[in-house]
């Protein structure tokens, strides 16, 4: 995903060094019931029931994120793609979340209900580019984001491969021509399979490449969503998805607006392109009065839910992160110096350009904040 950094020349093995690290897990250890409690301002569920920037604004301090609530964290573990996600358990019990895998469209995709049903909702999480759906489960700890919300967490894989003749296929990728229609198989096929309803909300949530991804699937099929959540986007993990939100905004697609929740870490080399990003959904979904909320020292909220298609947007800055998912389970411990090194430390850890931050969540904070603004 990083053959597209911008600027100067970048020889042939930094790019291959950073293509390796490309984003393989990251965060440190956390599980999250939405954070804190209290709350209120403006919006009359609470940070614990969904967490939403006016809640945040009236007390950040019952705001801030609560990790290890739904699921024990997994520990240190291999830097490797795991064939299956780990289970979620709590306190040495069965935390009561099922996975099952299927295919469709030749995607294979991996399928998280907890025991309430998961009929809240669908959330389908793209993996970064040499990473895979059960990995992202892991790393994401998407198992407890099913429990605490009551969704059918669904995590595909991409069938797509990159450069095949250096790595024998190994890297997989959402950011390519086909991935909309991929995507859309995959919901429609767990719709069908779990008897859920057109009137269900379908949040797509993406990381790097996999925000890319999420970024085409919006232009291309906007229509059959209820929220869009991109990590660590920008034009670090793909032209093409800028250029298609550029042209999104160009002709002012009002009729494809959806809410939208950005989370960019402040050390983050793709920072400023997200934030472009940003601007451009602020046109798509008509938005003005972009205001911002201060969660803690390390993390500012841009939100406007002043929106001519009644659909808002925010940013999160999350100051002290990188390319990464802040709130992360990392597969490995953190390492206070090669996490600053680009690639540092051969982890594959989404640590790079900076640490994972815990100061926001961007699994269960994150789909809140997308859910708040619909």
């Amino acid at each position: 995903m990083f053959e597209r950094i911008r600027g100067a020349g970048t020889v042939l093995a930094g790019s291959l060094v950073l293509l390796l690290a490309a984003c393989g897990g990251g965060g440190g250890g956390g599980s999250d019931d939405g954070s804190g409690g209290g709350g209120g301002g403006g919006n009359a569920k609470t940070c614990s029931e969904q967490f939403n920037a006016d809640a945040a604004a009236a007390n950040p301090d019952a705001c801030q994120p609560a990790y290890n609530t739904q699921c024990d964290a997994l520990g240190a573990r291999p830097p490797v793609n795991a064939s299956e996600p780990s289970p979620c358990t709590k306190g040495g019990t069965d935390g009561g979340v099922t996975t099952e895998s299927f295919t469709a469209a030749d995607t294979n995709y991996t399928v998280l209900k907890p025991a309430t049903g998961g009929k809240k909702g669908i959330y389908v999480g793209l993996h970064w580019r040499g990473g895979n759906g059960a990995t992202m489960a892991n790393n994401m700890r998407l198992a407890e984001l099913a429990k605490a919300r009551d969704l059918t967490v669904v995590v595909p894989d991409s069938a797509h491969n990159i450069i095949d003749l250096v790595f024998g296929g190994a890297l997989k990728d959402w950011d390519y021509d086909g991935a909309p229609a991929a995507i859309a198989a995959v919901i429609a096929d767990v719709k069908a399979r779990n008897g859920i309803g057109n009137n269900v909300p379908v949040v797509l949530a993406g990381v790097s490449s996999g925000a890319a991804g999420a970024a085409r699937f919006f232009c291309a099929l906007g229509n059959q969503l209820d929220g869009l959540l991109m990590v660590s986007a920008g034009e670090i993990s793909g032209e093409s998805s800028t250029a298609c939100l550029s042209a999104t905004a160009s002709a002012a697609k009002a009729a494809t607006s959806v809410p939208v929740t950005m989370i960019q870490g402040g050390r983050d080399p793709a920072y400023a392109d997200a934030h472009a990003n940003f601007d451009r959904f602020k046109v798509i979904n008509g938005c003005s009065n972009v205001r911002t909320v201060t969660l803690n020292e390390q993390v500012d909220i841009e939100v406007s839910t002043t929106c001519t298609s009644d659909d808002g947007i925010a940013f999160v800055n999350v100051k002290d992160s990188g390319h990464n998912w802040p709130g992360m389970d990392r597969p490995i411990p953190s390492n206070p110096v090669t996490d600053y090194i680009p690639a540092g430390s051969s982890s594959g850890a989404m640590s790079i350009f900076g640490r994972v931050s815990y100061s926001f969540d961007a699994t269960i904070q994150g789909y809140d904040l997308v859910r708040s603004l619909d």
